[in-house]
């Protein structure tokens, strides 16, 4: 054998052992992934579905009266207990009544020396009294000064309170104002945080430059890739506009020129988020090589994750900024209203109190005028006039004694009692409840999101806590409330329903609400977590290979949101298919 033939034999045999490591190597490389272990599916199928609002509420009475005694005092006797039913005009309790009878026999007194008084004027008046009836005078007069005075007084003070509160809105209302740093708040907050959009550019431009990470970046998803550097083009437009609606404001601190500053902020903001949450998506789809480590992959993604927390912290800085200047307009333009509704009601009771002191003064001149000359008509009327006052304070003691008595304004039953013998009772503070428990209904707060599926005359299916959940009743919706309630920061609308008259329920149990307003039969469904939304239109992954569990994105179109967590699919997918749920990561 030559030594060329056995040189061409080795060449030969190296030949065939680079195409196997070469073709191993290949088809390791571009072989179909087995996702089986990381993939959750499910299969399409036709199923009833049902959406219902749940709202959980109070049984109510139709009479529903808070009883309080019209005046302060210690409760001397109840007559009632919870439970019994009372007619109208019943008397429920009663106050100690010592003091309001002590009142009543001075007021007594009082009409008596008033009608001794009148046969006085009638028969003329004594030196002495004459006297008494000047010094009088005397002090009524004082009495009208100090009061004409008071109010040159409180005219003064409050006006001083309107022009410093309207100074304090003026001020935060001007553009140009330097006492108040709210506006420029604003402006110092944007201008950090488009310093920092301007800095996660800079992070994400060495991401997409760095030729070590170009081959392993996002393979196991192009989109990914795709979706970040589009996102990331449309950054710099946006921060350009900021930065100059910016620029505008810092040089005149406009209402107009802030919001148009917040508003673009804001844009570039979120949208530098969004390119920035794609990034981290693309870094989790990126596998490691030689040239580029799994720590230095990781290392990027720690740097993104942080730059998407600034930016949310960013956002949330610029949001409560704006809050800050629009919370402050808000208290100072109320303090300025305030001001002038506590000027007018101060100069009103100071002026009411002169015309009182006006009125005291001439009333004592006119009876010391009558009590200098003879016995008049005139002075026999005025008597006869404070006979009638005299008379007037023996009603109002009278009243008062009335008041320490709570008798029942309508026919019911007492289902609660707040006092007890011995305790202090407060004016207009309820102490009894007074309900028709034969006429209920039921009222519950819904939400903003649901109030508008409902309507008036819609079914409601009743379950009680007290009664079990086996037991059902069912009603109509009588009313929705046009008005809003805000409860823990939620929008929500009163809805009433009526009841069917079942003794075991009582006013104030808490029952559970149903309200089925849409459904569809037999119509295909797919769980939420399936579908995917992106750009305003709505995927899922469709098994291609059942064995490997590879899969292809589809678009499909929805319909009803279901209870349970199901969408209805109107176009896209078929029965039978088997559908992507849950890929571990």
């Amino acid at each position: 054998m030559s030594i060329r033939s056995i040189f061409t034999k080795k060449k030969i045999i190296w030949t065939i052992i680079i195409l196997l490591i070469v073709g191993g190597a290949i088809y390791y490389k571009y072989k179909p992934k087995n996702n089986a272990a990381n993939i959750t599916t499910a299969t399409v199928n036709q199923q009833n579905l049902e959406q219902t609002v749940l709202t959980t509420g109070q049984v109510v009475s139709e009479t529903n009266l808070s009883l309080s005694f019209q005046t302060g005092g210690v409760v001397q006797a109840i007559n009632v207990k919870t439970g019994d039913q009372v007619k109208a005009g019943d008397i429920l309790a009663t106050l100690s009544q010592s003091n309001v009878k002590a009142s009543l026999t001075s007021a007594s007194g009082q009409l008596a020396q008033a009608k001794a008084n009148y046969r006085k004027v009638v028969s003329g008046a004594t030196p002495e009294q004459i006297n008494v009836s000047q010094k009088a005078v005397d002090a009524a007069h004082v009495s009208y000064d100090n009061t004409v005075n008071q109010l040159a007084n409180i005219q003064s003070s409050t006006a001083a309170a309107i022009s410093q509160a309207q100074a304090t809105l003026d001020d935060l209302q001007s553009p140009t104002s330097t006492s108040d740093n709210k506006r420029s708040a604003i402006i110092v907050t944007i201008a950090n945080q488009l310093t920092a959009v301007k800095a996660d550019l800079d992070k994400q431009k060495q991401i997409i430059d760095d030729n070590n990470l170009k081959d392993g970046f996002g393979a196991t998803d192009s989109s990914s890739v795709n979706n970040f550097k589009n996102a990331n083009s449309r950054v710099q437009a946006l921060l350009d506009t900021a930065n100059n609606s910016l620029a505008v404001a810092q040089g005149y601190k406009s209402d107009a020129n802030i919001y148009q500053a917040v508003v673009d902020a804001l844009a570039v903001l979120n949208q530098n988020t969004t390119a920035l949450n794609y990034c981290y998506t693309a870094l989790q789809n990126s596998i490691s090589s030689s040239k580029f480590s799994q720590a230095q992959i990781d290392a990027y993604k720690t740097t993104i994750n942080l730059a998407i927390s600034n930016e949310n912290s960013g956002i949330s800085l610029i949001k409560s900024s704006r809050q800050a200047l629009t919370d402050s307009l808000t208290a100072a333009t109320n303090a300025v209203a305030n001001s002038k509704i506590s000027a007018t009601t101060q100069i009103n009771s100071a002026q009411n109190q002169i015309n009182s002191a006006k009125a005291a003064y001439q009333q004592s001149e006119a009876t010391l005028a009558q009590q200098k000359a003879k016995a008049q008509p005139a002075d026999i009327d005025a008597a006869r006039a404070q006979l009638l006052s005299a008379e007037g304070t023996v009603q109002a003691a009278q009243t008062a004694l009335e008041n320490t008595i709570l008798k029942a304004p309508a026919d019911g039953t007492i289902t609660q009692i707040d006092t007890k013998v011995g305790q202090q009772a407060t004016a207009m503070q309820p102490v009894f409840v007074l309900q028709n428990i034969n006429a209920l209904h039921t009222e519950a707060y819904v939400s903003e999101s649901n109030v508008a599926s409902l309507s008036i005359g819609q079914t409601v299916d009743y379950t009680f806590d007290s009664l079990g959940p086996d037991r059902h009743f069912s009603g109509k919706i009588l009313t929705i409330n046009p008005a809003s309630t805000v409860i823990s920061g939620v929008v929500n609308y009163l809805v009433k329903a009526d009841l069917p008259n079942i003794p075991e329920i009582k006013p104030g149990m808490t029952v559970n609400m149903t309200v089925l307003v849409a459904s569809r039969e037999n119509a295909l469904a797919v769980s939420s977590s399936a579908i995917i939304n992106q750009n305003g239109e709505q995927f899922v992954r469709i098994i291609t290979n059942p064995k490997t569990k590879t899969y292809e994105q589809i678009k499909i179109q929805t319909g009803l949101q279901a209870d349970g967590g199901l969408v209805e699919v109107l176009s896209g997918l078929s029965s039978g298919q088997e559908i992507v749920t849950l890929i571990k990561q």
